[in-house]
């Protein structure tokens, strides 16, 4: 049985959560979300608060709204004067689209951040499985309903389980650059180009940025796309049975850079270079790549998203993106005040 929700200023969790709230209420908020064209945005904000603090302290919204509503200090907190519809509010919310609450998050949480400067950036790429809570103990063989039906995944870590799959681009600051949920699970190596794609038509990704991924995503395909079509430098770690230099031997230009402009040979033979000198030394960028499993520690063990109670892709995307920028925003509050992304699953 849960303990009962009492609001402890002096808790560092429970300094963090009041500040999110606070920037959920701001005026700010309010604009994000009219320009959304959300119009009912007192309701949609107090809904966004009521999901944060269930993600916040793990709790079912049915049972948080029960204790909102008989405790006079989550109601204060809240700014909640009257008797919460629990309905109305999930109403609200499924109505959404997934592109709404994704916009409205990324401009609530990632306005402090200055822009990127043009020096060359670390791009940290992964991805984790998104396991739903179905019932399996009954029929094992077949899964959902007749309408609705599921498959197993696998998980080198996990093993078997029934759910998506959710790729993740972060830089060294923690700050999410784009994500993905993928049904069916497929194999990192086949999602990398076209998240990629995505990722530089919106101008996130540029030329000689370094491309960080684990073994997953190792393909002779992989190296050679990001340094020929997309100009990136593919630190990819190399699996035991890769030969790096059969991989350096076969990397030659494209026909197309000797009938283009000279700048663009110039580029291709920069990020070469860089390629050469980094993949030799891939070992030195563990510490670096494990920012982003500290990222999905915080999601999973602080936030809830270790197994979810929603069943459809849209669902799972609405409230991953809800997770993810979250986490950023937390990993960022708790520095402020000293305390490392490795410590805020324990708090």
């Amino acid at each position: 049985m849960l303990s009962p929700l009492i609001p402890d200023i002096k808790h560092p969790k429970w300094i963090i959560a009041i500040k999110i709230l606070e920037t959920i209420a701001s005026p700010r908020a309010k604009r994000i979300a009219s320009r959304l064209k959300i119009y009912d945005t007192d309701n949609f904000l107090l809904s966004i608060k009521l999901l944060v603090l269930s993600d916040l302290f793990e709790r079912d919204v049915s049972g948080l709204i029960y204790e909102i509503d008989s405790n006079l200090q989550l109601k204060s907190l809240l700014k909640v004067n009257s008797k919460i519809k629990q309905q109305s509010i999930y109403k609200l919310y499924s109505e959404l689209d997934y592109t709404i609450i994704y916009s409205f998050f990324k401009r609530l949480f990632s306005t402090r951040h200055a822009s990127r400067t043009r020096n060359q950036e670390i791009i940290i790429i992964d991805t984790t499985s998104i396991i739903i809570d179905l019932n399996l103990w009954r029929n094992r063989q077949r899964i959902g309903k007749k309408n609705k039906k599921y498959k197993y995944s696998f998980d080198h870590t996990r093993g078997y389980y029934v759910g998506f799959k959710l790729i993740l681009a972060i830089n060294q600051d923690f700050q999410i650059l784009g994500l993905e949920i993928h049904e069916n699970s497929p194999h990192d190596s086949k999602l990398l180009e076209s998240f990629l794609e995505k990722l530089i038509r919106s101008r996130i990704i540029r030329s000689r940025d370094i491309i960080l991924c684990d073994k997953g995503f190792a393909s002779k395909k992989n190296y050679h796309v990001l340094i020929n079509r997309f100009y990136l430098v593919p630190l990819i770690y190399p699996r035991k049975n890769t030969n790096i230099d059969r991989i350096l031997n076969n990397i030659n230009p494209p026909l197309e850079l000797f009938f283009d402009k000279n700048y663009k040979m110039e580029l291709w033979l920069k990020v070469v270079s860089d390629f050469k000198k980094l993949i030799r030394n891939w070992v030195s960028f563990k510490l670096i790549r494990s920012k982003i499993e500290d990222f999905f520690n915080v999601s999973k063990n602080s936030l809830g998203m270790t197994e979810m109670h929603q069943y459809t892709k849209s669902s799972i995307e609405k409230k991953v993106a809800r997770v993810v920028f979250l986490s950023q925003e937390l990993i960022c509050l708790f520095d402020k005040q000293n305390i490392g992304a490795k410590a805020i699953p324990h708090l």
